[in-house]
């Protein structure tokens, strides 16, 4: 969603499509419905989406929060 806030519209829609492609993978139905709340989803295995030109304050809230990245730590 920040790229979407910073006017980078394709690499929003590129993240975004990317997400709905995982969530369908691995078959979380919660991630895949707050998904279809800022993009259109045309195909969901490919990850194909158009971002929604109207998005609710809260539906971008509730992705960021809801939104983890996950990184490797180094041993000490």
């Amino acid at each position: 969603m920040a790229a979407q806030r910073e006017g980078d519209v394709e690499r929003a829609t590129s993240k975004l499509g990317r997400a709905v492609q995982l969530a369908t993978s691995s078959g979380n139905a919660d991630t895949a419905a707050l998904l279809a709340k800022v993009v259109d989803i045309e195909d969901p295995v490919t990850g194909t989406v158009r971002l929604k030109s109207r998005i609710a304050a809260a539906d971008a809230m509730t992705l960021d929060t809801r939104s983890t990245k996950t990184s490797r730590v180094r041993k000490s």
